[in-house]
């Protein structure tokens, strides 16, 4: 009811409590349904994505792997040392790891030994349990492992939880003799950059194409799944690896003068199918469990792991590198450890009459 006057209506009371009451009440429970179906319709969408990003890495995988038979590198025997003592291209070398600990790794028990231990995931905020890294490169379905949770971690101090690995991994002497880093006081100097590390990556993870630092040569023993490997020499230009992306991230980024670099996975489906036939000298290979791959200073690389992989790979310094590793530490604010490299090198009769100028 209202009460009637000349001009207005005027609600009683009742009405006017089911304006203010429940009309509102309504209008709430009506936005609680909206929004409601506006989550339930974003989740839908979010699923169907996530779906297409997961069959889309499957896929690029299986493409990956199939291309194992361009593997055509020779295999090196432990026993011939005077391939692995020098050699100018990558070598990958079998039979150095059959007395390891480390061969018997896997996942479940790295994760029963350091499982609560912190492993660096490259992460801003500090690292992660090594229990988390082992559940994530585990999962069943192929694609859906979190690829940043792929460890390269240098940590082995007592106090990290992880120096008990180093009983399981041995040095390779047929590998790195006279390495110019471990002479005398520059083994310990307390400048000597990081040279080796633990790898735990789940599937699809990987490194994307870059030469390591310091002028060092490295080595990776491999000792879970399988790993896709392709190097360019030194002399193949940055420019050359890394065109423009062409995708709409890799647009955008460039019209704000940033160059987005390709993963692994992306350089290897997109971009190395255009650099084959050019006579670019690159080498592509599977490393499998029980190989050692080693290659020269300054070979671009990019890796993918194929599988869950658990792997260990050290930098070192050969004799013919000496020059340019004690330029690059130089460059990189380490002079004294680079003029303790070099003094201990000539020292220990392992260079003579090298034309470096002390600074």
């Amino acid at each position: 009811q209202a009460v009637q006057g000349p001009a207005r209506t005027y609600p009683t009371l009742p009405a006017r409590l089911l304006v203010h009451v429940a009309l509102p009440t309504r209008c709430n429970y009506m936005r609680r349904v909206l929004g409601l179906g506006a989550a339930a319709t974003a989740a839908a969408v979010a699923h169907f994505l996530n779906e297409r990003i997961v069959e889309a890495r499957a896929t690029r995988i299986e493409r990956l792997r199939a291309c194992g038979h361009l593997d055509q590198i020779c295999r090196t025997p432990s026993g011939d040392l005077a391939t692995q003592s020098s050699f100018d291209r990558p070598i990958v070398v079998t039979g150095l790891l059959d007395d390891w600990p480390a061969r018997e790794w896997t996942f479940d028990l790295l994760r029963k030994r350091i499982g609560q231990a912190l492993v660096d995931t490259g992460s801003s905020t500090g690292g992660v349990p090594f229990y988390l890294v082992a559940a994530n490169a585990q999962r069943g379905r192929s694609g859906t492992a979190d690829l940043a949770l792929y460890v390269f971690d240098s940590d082995f101090s007592a106090d990290s939880g992880k120096s008990c690995l180093l009983e399981d991994v041995d040095r390779l002497p047929t590998l790195t003799r006279g390495s110019v880093c471990e002479a005398g006081a520059a083994a310990e100097h307390d400048d000597r950059p990081v040279w080796r590390w633990l790898l735990a990556g789940p599937e699809g993870s990987g490194t994307l194409i870059h030469q390591d630092p310091w002028g060092y040569t490295s080595w990776n023993a491999l000792f879970v799944g399988d790993k896709r490997w392709i190097l360019f020499p030194p002399s193949v230009p940055r420019e050359t690896l890394h065109p423009p992306r062409t995708d709409l991230i890799g647009r955008a980024a460039a019209c704000l003068g940033l160059h987005l670099p390709r993963g692994a996975c992306e350089f290897m489906d997109e971009v190395l199918p255009a650099l084959r036939g050019q006579g670019l000298g690159e080498v592509d290979l599977v490393q499998r469990p029980g190989e050692v791959i080693a290659f020269p200073a300054g070979w671009w690389h990019a890796v993918v792991n194929l599988d869950a992989t658990l792997a260990w790979t050290e930098s070192f310094g050969r004799t013919r590198d000496l020059a340019s590793i004690t330029h690059a530490l130089r460059r990189g604010g380490l002079g004294d450890f680079a003029n303790v490299v070099q003094d201990e090198a000539t020292a220990t009769s392992v260079v003579q009459d090298l034309p470096l100028e002390r600074k």
